[in-house]
């Protein structure tokens, strides 16, 4: 391994410890975490150059670079392989919504790898409860294609071994993993790996090198929708772009519900907000300049809110998934809606994150890997340059996800 393999390898480690962060930080301030050695990029230098505009006035050297992926620094023809395969099986919980999913396989991959294990697939459970099978939402054939080479996946359940569960926490390393869970594993043959984030930072043990390279492919590579969600998908991005200028629209992830609660506070003294309503949210876009006509789609999950009516009447393009999917595509689960969003805002052409958490972090992360930096924080400060707004996570290159990328 050379030496910027080391380096990105000891970078990816420090993005994975400090992913679990993420989910306790409250303010968008707090997305600043790591240093990140700078590489040229021309799409950054060129979103600066943004101030009052449209969606069409993008500089030309965006566009045509924006959607084109990043390379991840390693592929999985180079990564390091894993122990002599054995007898056992690793599966693990995928629960909540897509922004834990990504985590929670991340974690499993590392888990079978360090064992020698075959991975199963699991069952989804979402956050209300509902369970979906594996292949409802994600494409099975595309996952198990992803870790050729890495883990042996199979989605055969073995209901004649027992099934032990165990808490393991968010990135363990290779060390952790053989002292921790080797055992267990080796007396059961059968684990359920429940990923946890760790209230502290602290590692086990010394970085594993060959570790951070299955994160960072599991990551990006591993999770895509089944071909019926993708066509469904596709469809609801088609109508939104058939309502902008030039098939151009921003996306909001706004969270009714929580306006007015204490998940939304506002720190005063620091003028530190967690979220933004729709009027907020609706005057940043006016002072920036965001003319009327923008397309503009909200992720709101709210069917009693009223509050969008006031981003309306600013932006009367603006759509929910009701105004946009047909009768057939409402009968979607929540889980299937929420892949929707995060997928919606994962893609737009601006991004406008009204709520700070790892849902905002994620698709920033999938935003980086596609080269989509047009992410915007509505903050309180006057400035009408969209340059002075720009996510910190891309102004600063703060992401942890720039360590899986090389120039």
């Amino acid at each position: 391994m050379d030496v910027r393999q080391i380096m990105g390898a000891i970078l990816t480690f420090s993005m994975f410890l400090m992913l679990a962060n993420m989910i306790k930080r409250d303010h968008f301030d707090a997305d600043v975490f790591i240093d990140v050695p700078i590489m040229t990029s021309n799409v950054e230098q060129d979103v600066f150059k943004i101030t009052k505009h449209s969606l069409i006035q993008l500089t030309n050297e965006t566009l045509k670079k924006d959607g084109e992926r990043l390379k991840l620094c390693w592929n999985n023809s180079l990564l390091p392989k894993g122990t002599n395969h054995s007898e056992g099986f690793v599966t693990f919980s995928l629960t909540d919504g897509p922004e834990y999913h990504v985590s929670q396989v991340a974690n499993a991959v590392l888990v079978a790898k360090h064992l020698g294990a075959t991975l199963v697939l699991p069952d989804i459970i979402g956050s209300n409860g509902e369970k979906r099978g594996f292949d409802e939402i994600y494409d099975v054939e595309k996952f198990i294609t992803s870790m050729s080479g890495v883990v042996h996946v199979e989605t055969r359940k073995h209901p004649e071994l027992k099934l032990v569960s165990v808490r393991v926490p968010y990135n363990a390393n290779r060390n952790y993993i053989l002292t921790n869970i080797q055992p267990l594993f080796y007396t059961t043959q059968y684990l359920r790996v429940i990923t946890y984030f760790p209230s502290s930072t602290t590692s086990q043990g010394k970085v594993d090198k060959d570790m951070n390279p299955h994160s960072c492919w599991a990551t990006f590579e591993a999770l895509h929708l089944n071909p019926e969600l993708q066509e469904v998908l596709d469809s609801i991005v088609g109508k939104i772009k058939g309502h902008g200028l030039n098939g151009q629209f921003i996306a909001i992830d706004y969270k009714g519900e929580i306006v007015g609660t204490s998940a939304c506070r506002n720190d005063g003294m620091n003028r530190i907000k967690s979220c933004y309503n729709p009027m907020e949210i609706a005057q940043f876009l006016r002072r920036v300049g965001y003319q009327k006509d923008t397309t503009i789609y909200v992720t709101d999950q709210s069917r009693s809110d009223n509050g969008l009516n006031v981003l309306k009447d600013f932006y009367p393009n603006t759509f929910t998934k009701d105004d946009i999917m047909q009768e057939t595509e409402k009968g979607k689960s929540e889980l299937e809606l929420k892949l929707i969003d995060f997928k919606l805002c994962s893609i737009s052409d601006v991004f406008v994150p009204a709520k700070s958490g790892l849902f905002y972090a994620n698709v920033v992360a999938n935003r980086i890997a596609s080269r989509k930096t047009e992410v915007f924080v509505p903050a309180q400060v006057t400035s009408t340059l969209a340059r002075d707004h720009i996510s910190s996570y891309i102004s600063k290159r703060s992401h942890p996800a720039y360590a899986c990328f090389c120039p």
